[in-house]
């Protein structure tokens, strides 16, 4: 995945990702910080997410493990 293609799938999504952890951890703060987690760990794997079918599921299911 290009630098390109990682803005244009899993940037947009950061807000729902943002409000999915707000409401998990209730700590914006905390959820902004969850956040820059998984779009490091999802800009490391880059090259793997060629082959994740759903890459919005499979943010949301990182942030939801991260979260917990």
């Amino acid at each position: 995945m290009l630098a390109r293609d990682f803005k244009t799938e899993v940037l947009p999504i950061s807000s729902k990702l943002l409000r999915f952890a707000i409401q998990i951890l209730q700590d914006e703060e905390e959820a902004k910080d969850v956040l820059q987690d998984i779009f490091l760990k999802l800009w490391q794997k880059r090259e793997e997410l060629v082959l994740v079918e759903n890459v919005e599921a499979f943010a949301i299911r990182m942030t939801r493990n991260r979260c917990l």
